[in-house]
């Protein structure tokens, strides 16, 4: 009887240690999809389609130098150029999502379509700021956001 005791102190034990262990040491990255339907609120879905646009140079330009590959000069300052127009695209349509999902012409399954297809966007804008971070500024990634 008192060995089960211990055996369920030890369970317990473990399955608290396994809670608190960050899952993010053991996730893979992987590249991020954009999403499979369009929301139907034009304004959302130009913002994601301008995000992962941006996310995608982002991601190649990341995954050349992590390869050790090293961009040319021209090619680097073309994606800068590119990346720039996108960000001025995302800052053009950013003022009319708010009144589009705020309005009452859409229906909830609309509504909501969009804000999950947002928060992909915002995962890949996320991406996309900690990766220009460290390449530009030259942070670590590691680095604890305050």
């Amino acid at each position: 009887m008192k060995a089960i005791d211990n055996l369920k102190k030890y369970i317990s034990v473990v399955i608290v240690i396994l809670f608190l262990i960050p899952q993010n040491g053991f996730s893979q990255k992987k590249r991020l999809k954009p999403p499979k339907r369009v929301s139907k609120i034009e304004s959302v879905d130009q913002f994601v389609s301008h995000s992962f646009e941006l996310y995608h140079k982002v991601f190649v330009y990341d995954s050349l130098t992590k390869a050790g590959v090293e961009v040319p000069a021209e090619i680097e300052n073309q994606l800068l150029e590119r990346a720039e127009q996108d960000i001025d695209s995302l800052w053009q349509v950013l003022p009319t999502i708010l009144d589009d999902m705020t309005s009452g012409d859409a229906n909830i399954m609309i509504k909501g379509k969009a804000t999950i297809n947002l928060n992909k966007s915002k995962r890949a804008l996320k991406y996309c700021m900690k990766t220009m971070k460290v390449y530009f500024i030259g942070t670590n990634e590691d680095e604890d956001d305050d």
